[in-house]
């Protein structure tokens, strides 16, 4: 039977994830957001906008990232500054803003990804097929439950 922990104890396995979690985040941030220039919140904006097939409309990023609309702004344009991004206004509709990912800003992705990847590549070094196969299956499970909380 597992001990009850009281509010000021903290679980072995809590620790080790935080750690996990802050030590990747960290690793990331030192090679792709430094070096690039883009912090994580104005890459996950600019891949959507990326991944998006149909047309972007401004408004719909902040359901779509979610974030609040003043939030998704002040993102769009640091993107918009930094030229990896840019505004059109709607043809039918003057008010709506369109938004499109540039040749810079789409540069700009593969350059993260092809980042994102060696890190992750590196991080795996020294675990079999079958330790990975566990450790993502393990991953998928705790994020299908944390999913539920919300």
């Amino acid at each position: 039977m597992k001990k009850q922990n009281t509010p000021l104890e903290i679980e072995p396995e809590r620790i080790i994830l935080e750690d996990m979690f802050h030590a990747i985040r960290k690793c990331i941030k030192n090679q792709a957001e430094i070096k690039l220039k883009i912090t994580r919140e104005q890459f996950k904006l600019l891949n959507a906008i990326s991944q998006n097939k149909e047309e972007v409309i401004q408004k719909d990023m902040a359901d779509l990232i979610g974030k609040d609309k003043s939030t998704i702004l002040r993102l769009i344009d640091s993107l918009e500054t930094k030229e990896l991004v840019r505004r059109v206004a709607g043809k039918k509709d003057k008010r709506k803003n369109y938004l499109m990912v540039t040749k810079k800003g789409e540069e700009l992705i593969k350059q993260y990804e092809n980042i994102f990847s060696a890190i992750f590549e590196e991080l795996q070094q020294g675990l079999n097929e079958s330790e990975l196969n566990t450790f993502y299956k393990v991953a998928a499970h705790i994020k299908s439950r944390a999913l539920q909380f919300f």
